[in-house]
């Protein structure tokens, strides 16, 4: 990384505290960002922080480095099995063989992790990490998440309309779907004359400025939100 002068290597001295880092700066900038530990337990520490980020679908992608690679299996010092154990909080998790195969695995994780806005996570050995690649083959381009917006169809819209316009009393329960859109989402409720609720994750979306808005719902919820979901007749 000091040869190449392109990345910029950010020390933490904790794999957790740089698994929450990550998470939070793809929070931040809706890119990827990248955390990686050490072999055996210093990889499992990575585990809280990538649980954050995959709940709350940013990209983020963990090099998790494994013992050597003709040790796996043989009960080494420290041994651990990363890729199973991080399959559950990741959307891609993958162990590489050969250092050849590094390239393509690490592209498509870094494509993954931004695509779906969730985890990735390449397992390499140690021996890998040393070794020297003299040729990437085509996998040195940037990785860029593609733009895309979904939109229901008209007919689903005035299915919608039709039950809005027939409802006395109205609730709008909005969530992370709505971001960029918080001048919309006051402009239905100021028609419709609806309280608006958020969760968790719609709450840096719809809570500010906003004179409808009665509060969180969910386990953390407040009454108030529960009650307006709860006497409407149209949610």
């Amino acid at each position: 990384m000091r040869r190449n002068g392109s990345v910029e290597w950010t020390h933490v001295r904790h794999e957790e505290t740089a698994a929450f880092a990550a998470a939070g700066e793809a929070s931040l900038t809706g890119e990827l960002a990248v955390a990686a530990g050490s072999c055996g337990p210093g990889n499992l520490h990575l585990i809280n922080g990538l649980y954050e980020a995959q709940r709350s679908r940013v990209p983020v992608l963990a090099i998790a480095p494994h013992i050597p690679s003709d040790e796996i299996g043989g009960q080494y010092f420290q041994e651990t099995h990363p890729q199973d154990a991080f399959r559950e909080c990741s959307e891609y998790c993958e162990l590489a063989s050969t250092a050849e195969q590094v390239p393509r695995l690490l592209h498509t994780a870094m494509r993954t992790a931004v695509e779906r806005c969730g985890v990735s996570v390449l397992v390499v050995p140690g021996d890998m990490l040393l070794a020297a690649l003299t040729d990437p083959g085509p996998y040195t381009h940037p990785v860029r998440r593609t733009r895309s917006r979904v939109t229901p169809d008209r007919e689903a819209l005035a299915v919608a309309a039709d039950v809005l316009n027939g409802a006395e009393r109205a609730t709008i329960l909005g969530g992370a779907g709505c971001e960029g859109c918080h001048d919309e989402v006051m402009a239905l409720a100021g028609t419709l004359r609806s309280p608006v609720v958020h969760s968790l994750r719609g709450k840096e979306h719809l809570e500010y400025d906003n004179p409808f808005d009665v509060g969180l719902t969910g386990l953390i919820g407040y009454s108030s939100g529960y009650r307006a979901m709860e006497h409407c007749d149209a949610l």
